[in-house]
């Protein structure tokens, strides 16, 4: 079977073994993975997000100059 190894209260690993008294701190593996939390026999994803990229930038004289133009427009619309 599988299961994690709770250290401080977090998965730190997961193994497989025949027993969950194969050593001490092993939970199974029912639901959760390295890096959650294991809070009141609850596997937690308290884990940051994933950060959105940034989209691309323009690659061509064309797209900056489109920009150029949208940002203007914008900029003179404040005035």
């Amino acid at each position: 079977m599988k299961a994690h190894v709770i250290t401080d209260g977090k998965v730190s690993n997961t193994i497989i073994v025949d027993s969950l008294d194969f050593m001490p701190g092993l939970v199974e593996a029912t639901a959760g993975s390295i890096g959650w939390d294991y809070i009141d026999g609850q596997f937690v994803d308290n884990r940051p997000a994933a950060v959105e990229p940034e989209p691309a930038l323009a690659t061509t004289k064309e797209q900056l100059m489109a920009e150029i133009a949208a940002l203007t427009a914008k900029i003179q619309a404040l005035a």
